[in-house]
């Protein structure tokens, strides 16, 4: 698995969900911060910075896991987002290179 194009993906793939919950009539009060936290955690991957792109990612689950306990995104909705944050949480923990 290459980690920084794994991050960028996921940094367009957040980028897509908060266009999303942007779109939806309530809105979701944290979706600058999940943007912030996508683009981010790509960032830090691309200049090998991998301690915080963890941070980021491990964040960025976390709003996702909020928007769906508070209803504006279903488990289904979330899931593949989720999958792709667990993936590269495990790639990047794996790496040991921040350790």
């Amino acid at each position: 698995m290459d980690i920084q194009e794994s991050a960028y993906d996921l940094s367009v793939r957040i980028a897509e969900a908060v266009r999303y919950l942007k779109e939806k009539a309530e809105g979701f009060p944290l979706g600058g911060k999940l943007l912030d936290c996508g683009v981010r955690a790509g960032i830090s991957a691309r200049e090998g910075d991998l301690k915080a792109a963890l941070d980021y990612v491990r964040q960025a689950d976390y709003i996702l896991e909020m928007a769906v306990k508070s209803g504006y995104l279903s488990e289904r909705q979330s899931q593949p987002i989720r999958a792709d944050c667990a993936g590269l949480l495990t790639a990047l923990e794996e790496s040991g290179r921040f350790q």
